[in-house]
């Protein structure tokens, strides 16, 4: 098998990065959220990873059948911490990677924090952004980390561990202990 290659902000492990997504779109359905992208290497297009936001499946609708067989054997060397995944969750993970690097760009331009909430060690799509700046939670000397530690208690499922992209890879928070109707 091939070195893989950990993506930073989802973890996916993959055997190369020459596939790039493009022309993301999404819209919140009633079932949930719909999206669309189009996977290219170079300029070539491969297909389109589609999600109808209806409970349904992630499915990935090749140009050509040589495109199908390039996508399965990529998928069928993807890892998550070492362990094979269904080609489904490779699909949903590189829309996610896609999705977070376009919102950790957009706060590193405007100087905010991205979070993601962990449950069992593993992430499962929970987000904030909070307008303080990255440096100051990745250092952990914010001075208002009681004030932050209040706002995160209150997303439901609460996450066992808040985690601050610095820009390079996920860092653990370390909040206080909330105390009173916050929680």
């Amino acid at each position: 098998m091939t070195e893989l290659i950990t993506l930073p902000l989802t973890g996916l492990e993959v055997p190369h990065t020459r596939y790039h997504l493009d022309d993301f779109e999404q819209m919140t359905t009633r079932n949930g959220i719909a999206f669309r992208a189009t996977v290219n290497e170079g300029d070539y297009c491969l297909g389109v990873i589609e999600n109808g936001g209806n409970g349904g499946g992630t499915w990935f609708f090749q140009h050509t059948a040589k495109d199908r067989q390039a996508m399965e054997e990529f998928t069928d060397a993807c890892r998550l911490n070492g362990r094979p995944i269904s080609a489904e969750r490779v699909y949903e993970l590189l829309v996610d990677q896609h999705d977070l690097a376009q919102e950790a760009a957009r706060c590193k331009r405007q100087r905010t924090s991205l979070l993601r909430g962990l449950h069992g060690g593993e992430w499962h799509g929970m987000t904030v952004v909070a307008k303080i700046p990255s440096v100051w939670l990745a250092r952990g000397d914010y001075p208002y980390m009681g004030h932050l530690a209040r706002d995160l208690a209150q997303h439901r499922p609460a996450p066992e561990v808040w985690q601050v992209w610095d820009g390079e890879q996920w860092k653990n928070l370390t909040l206080p202990a909330v105390t009173g109707d916050a929680a």
